[in-house]
């Protein structure tokens, strides 16, 4: 009996150290697996409008947008000077492809005698009427809002002077996530169109 209870204390203490790193090897395991990522876009379904009273066509333009922005990623502004990229959440497109697409039919939508498409419709008419847009600041941020901020002109070809427009929208988060950031920054272009028509068209 002697030799045989410091056996079980042995193989008890054997079992009980495999069961442990058989515990710990799943919980590394599990801990591998990557998160799912997420894809937005920016821009929604597009309804056709059709008008017969289409007088007139603006190229839109969007200029490049600054380096921050020019990446999949989705970006929060956690202070004046700090910003964090989402690791899963990213746009299904180039931003600046989603922000023309989304500002173009917001435009169209909401007008009856103008027709504005992307720079690639080619137009016959030397004198092109064209809409550019700089956009400096688009953003969630750990304020609890969105922000879209930057300038926009027109252009043509017999125009001398060209005038700078400012703009700046903002709008609250009421809920948490990208999804529901994804959805007030949608909302931003489409208060930017308004405005746009509003002073200039």
């Amino acid at each position: 009996m002697k030799t045989r209870f410091p056996n079980l204390i042995r193989h008890l203490s054997i079992l009980a150290v495999s069961t442990l790193i058989i515990s710990l090897s799943s919980c590394s395991s599990n801990s591998e697996i990557p998160l799912e990522t997420n894809y937005y876009l920016l821009n929604n379904e597009y309804i056709a409008k059709k008008s017969l009273n289409i007088n007139k066509t603006v190229v839109v333009e969007v200029r490049e947008l600054p380096a921050y922005l020019h990446q999949p990623h989705l970006v929060m502004q956690l202070n004046t000077h700090q910003l964090h990229y989402a690791r899963f959440d990213m746009w299904a497109e180039p931003l600046q492809s989603g922000f023309t697409k989304a500002l173009i039919n917001e435009l169209n939508l909401n007008n009856k005698n103008i027709q504005f498409v992307t720079d690639e419709f080619q137009l016959n008419d030397d004198n092109v009427n064209k809409l550019v847009v700089r956009v400096d600041y688009f953003h969630p941020s750990t304020a609890s809002k969105v922000i879209l901020s930057g300038v926009f002109w027109r252009e043509n070809n017999q125009e001398q002077y060209i005038v700078q427009q400012p703009f700046f929208f903002e709008l609250l988060l009421n809920e948490d996530g990208y999804t529901h950031a994804v959805v007030q920054m949608r909302q931003l272009v489409s208060e930017m169109s308004a405005s746009v028509l509003e002073t200039n068209y």
